[in-house]
């Protein structure tokens, strides 16, 4: 594992990491699994209204480890796609919101960005999208703006229903073919944890926060590369937007 950048350094001391987010201490990896109703499924596909969307996030052998709840207006989710912003909630075992992602509206497609907080009100990290011809690459940054590490994804328009790593590399990009981590979207998969949308691999002992900014990077690039990839377009109004 390839930790050379300031950012990336691991958490000094695994057993002093702020209490709210204690639970990613021993993790090294996360499945997300993204929950929709059949009546959610055939609204959406029907009259193209879409609903808050809601996440459970399990660790390897299969425990509930969060549930992320999206808080957002009808209008915003259905007629402003990939660009929209929202907020998603992050909750506990114990329904405790401790993680907030706070993703704000874009007008340049190519500039998606988001900040994750813990506890809510308090930043501990940023995921900015780097412009590019066509591959998805974000940068990943600290609580104070500094850049982490970088992430590199595959040509998601040229997929053809395979898994997709982002990868997770170093600022500098000499070790592009040496990454340390990945998010992967999953088009299949086995096991205790079948039918996961998303995994999250990640070095057990790096910093606590570094690991929720990740999961929200996980959020940020579905929204952005597989939420609207097959959305039709919507033909109903919605009643907030009749107001």
């Amino acid at each position: 594992m390839y930790l050379k950048d300031t950012a990336m350094i691991p958490c000094p001391d695994p057993y002093h990491c702020p209490s709210h987010l204690e639970t990613l201490t021993l993790i090294d990896q996360l499945f997300v699994y993204k929950e929709k109703t059949l009546e959610e499924s055939l609204v959406e596909g029907c009259c193209g209204i879409k609903s808050n969307n809601r996440y459970e996030v399990k660790d390897a052998i299969g425990n509930k480890v969060f549930t992320i709840l999206e808080d957002n207006d009808c209008c915003n989710r259905t007629y402003c796609a990939a660009a929209r912003s929202f907020i998603m909630n992050v909750f506990n075992d114990s329904n405790q919101e401790i993680i907030r992602l706070v993703r704000p509206f874009v007008c340049n497609c190519c500039k998606n960005e988001l900040e994750v907080q813990s506890p809510p009100g308090v930043a501990i990290g940023h995921v900015r999208q780097n412009c590019h011809v066509c591959l998805p690459k974000f940068t990943v940054e600290n609580e104070r703006g500094q850049p982490a590490f970088k992430i590199a994804g595959p040509c998601v328009a040229c997929s053809f229903c395979t898994d997709e790593n982002f990868e997770l590399v170093s600022l500098n990009g000499e070790e592009i073919d040496r990454p340390f981590g990945k998010i992967v979207k999953l088009f299949s998969s086995s096991g205790p944890n079948a039918g996961a949308d998303f995994v999250l691999r990640f070095p057990r002992n790096l910093d606590v926060k570094m690991k929720a900014t990740l999961l929200g990077a996980c959020i940020l690039i579905d929204s952005v590369y597989y939420e609207n990839k097959q959305q039709p377009l919507p033909f109903l109004l919605c009643q907030c937007c009749l107001r």
